[in-house]
């Protein structure tokens, strides 16, 4: 029996932009298990954030298969992809994407605010993620009024809020500071370690990709290499 938690089959991702086929995925097989934690490397263009936004239900392959478990997402209607989305993916993106009109505590319940989850409830679930993170003493703190490491620590715990199955992070690091970057590396990695959390990363950042046990590396939009090290 296969124990991937995600499996990509034969991804190809194509646009079509002013009368050209540009192929930015081609034939991508890809498997992924419960609490694994990966890298996705490779130069701009290569098809790195698509490929991530296609494992994570966000957009369509041009043809292929995602299962989770021995679901095909892609074979859902609108409405039950998005409901799997929200309650099975969680997503860290470059740039924060808090609402700035409302605190850390308020920007951390919205998912679960939007699902239906009681106000009551979802301010001590949002509470106990932003303890988490660090953030207990900035709870009523607006994203403007926070620098841009808590802004993403925010952001992961939002992440977190429905307890996903998966995080799928998008050049997390990108828009910090070196020394703010790294600590929200080395938190990273260590919510994989201590909640068994399978976590998957698109990055440019090597310091990055260094301390993740697995290396999925693309080139023209098709995996070159797949390699694990001994990270721990």
């Amino acid at each position: 029996m296969n124990s991937s938690i995600i499996r990509a089959r034969n991804i190809c991702k194509v646009f079509e932009s002013h009368n050209k086929r540009i192929e930015v995925l081609e034939g991508i097989d890809l498997d992924i298990k419960k609490g694994e934690m990966l890298s996705i490397v490779g130069a701009s263009g290569v098809g790195k954030s698509t490929l991530l936004h296609i494992l994570g239900a966000i957009e369509q392959p041009t043809s292929g298969s995602v299962f989770y478990g021995t679901e095909d997402i892609y074979a859902m209607e609108d409405r039950k992809l998005a409901d799997f989305r929200n309650r099975r993916i969680g997503f860290v993106f470059q740039f924060h994407h808090l609402l700035p009109e409302f605190n850390a505590l308020e920007n951390t319940m919205m998912p679960a605010l939007i699902r239906g989850t009681k106000k009551k409830e979802a301010g001590r679930e949002a509470k106990k993620l932003l303890h988490i993170v660090g953030l207990q003493d900035r709870l009523t703190h607006k994203p403007g009024e926070l620098s841009g490491g808590e802004q993403q620590r925010v952001a992961i715990a939002r992440a977190l809020m429905l307890k996903p199955d998966v995080i799928l992070a998008d050049e997390p690091t990108g828009n910090l500071d070196m020394k703010t970057g790294i600590a929200i590396e080395e938190f990273l990695v260590n919510l994989n370690r201590e909640l068994n959390m399978t976590l998957i990363v698109v990055t440019h950042n090597n310091q990055l990709a260094e301390k993740i046990p697995r290396r999925v590396s693309l080139v023209d939009g098709k995996i070159v290499s797949d390699v694990v090290t001994n990270n721990q």
